[in-house]
């Protein structure tokens, strides 16, 4: 990718993670995006270690709990902000076991605020089909940015039923945002190929063929879009 489209996309994953308008820290732009994406990751890490200790004891004490209760408190008591703070703290199987008995827009909520590094593992417990569920709320929201955080920490199979709604015009919206851009050609081999000239086409009216390089490289119909 060029250099422009990776700090714009840093930019923007950064003012999500602060609240605010991405427009206020556009004076970032002359940095690189390396540097944009380390402060990103320093700035998680002071979000989500403040209250270490008292959110390490709420998730010890969630272990005598039954999941439906924890479920019903996460919602009615916690919020997703609080409940995405402890999910990575909370053993992964049991932490997926309360996943599966909260409602999707929830758990959309919760992925807004969650750092999947912290939570991979439970990450990789939730089955597919909850997993396309989520992914269809965020992309009713339109928030690009929170799939784009989460396609290299779910299988291929969740991630096949997260993009299966996705027209072209969203899949070059998470493409540029993509957490990890050495994930977009595993993207793009599992996409189908109406879905794939319909990307490359949105891509093409965008001006973006050329920095989502795999795109323009992955089929004859990309390489005839690009000349």
């Amino acid at each position: 990718m060029s250099d422009g489209l990776p700090v714009h996309a840093e930019i923007l994953k950064l003012a999500r993670l602060l609240e605010r308008d991405p427009a206020t820290l556009e004076y970032l732009d002359q940095l690189p995006a390396d540097e944009l994406r380390m402060l990103r990751g320093q700035a998680t890490d002071v979000m989500f270690d403040a209250h270490g200790k008292a959110l390490a004891r709420l998730a010890t004490a969630s272990k005598v709990l039954p999941t439906g209760l924890i479920a019903t408190l996460a919602q009615r008591a916690f919020g997703p902000v609080l409940a995405a703070r402890v999910a990575g703290l909370l053993e992964p199987g049991r932490a997926a076991e309360v996943a599966d008995k909260l409602p999707d827009e929830f758990l959309a909520d919760v992925a807004i605020a969650l750092d999947p590094r912290r939570a991979s593992a439970v990450i990789a417990r939730i089955p597919p089909r909850r997993i396309g569920a989520v992914g269809r709320e965020l992309l009713r929201r339109e928030d690009y940015i929170t799939l784009g955080r989460f396609v290299g920490y779910v299988g291929d199979e969740g991630l096949r039923a997260a993009l299966e709604p996705m027209d072209g015009r969203a899949l070059v919206q998470v493409a540029v945002v993509l957490e990890d851009t050495d994930q977009l050609e595993h993207v793009i081999n599992l996409l189908s190929p109406s879905q794939l000239d319909d990307a490359i086409e949105r891509a093409r009216e965008a001006g973006l063929l050329a920095q989502l390089g795999p795109l323009a490289s992955t089929l004859p119909s990309a390489r005839a879009a690009s000349s």
